[in-house]
């Protein structure tokens, strides 16, 4: 049976305009206080994701798309930790999902590499950037 959960490109919007164009989907996403360093969760059982309010809209949106991914492949729990594999698929799948070849191409060059400027001009955090030059990575290795 395939997987029938689909979401929309929201690669170019605001963490609102974000929240806008799920309506509609499976999902309920709510903001609350988490624990410190927990940005976001994804419950299966309750397709519920929590968005932590204290965070600046970029990361809100960074991690709305990473819940979203989880959701998306009906990830029951994941750890958080890179090393697993549900974890590191989605996080890459979150940084393709965020970032364009091409305006990924153009930052890179006017910010001369740096991860933290790129990140800004993508509207992204750094931590998207470097995996999505993680999968470049893997991908020019194959």
């Amino acid at each position: 049976m395939t997987n029938p959960r689909t979401l929309p490109d929201l690669s170019r919007l605001t963490y609102g305009q974000m929240r806008n164009a799920i309506i509609g989907l499976d999902v309920c996403v709510c903001s609350a206080l988490l624990p410190d360093r927990t940005y976001g969760l994804y419950d299966e059982s309750k397709r519920l994701i929590l968005i932590d309010r204290r965070m600046t809209y970029t990361r809100k949106r960074c991690t709305l798309v990473h819940e979203l991914v989880h959701w998306l492949h009906g990830d029951q729990s994941c750890t958080g930790v890179i090393g697993n594999r549900h974890e590191r698929r989605t996080r890459l799948e979150t940084a393709r999902r965020l970032i364009s070849p091409l305006e990924y191409a153009t930052a890179e060059n006017i910010w001369d590499g740096k991860p933290g400027l790129i990140a800004g001009e993508l509207n992204v955090t750094q931590e998207i950037v470097e995996d999505y030059r993680s999968m470049l990575h893997d991908t020019a290795r194959t």
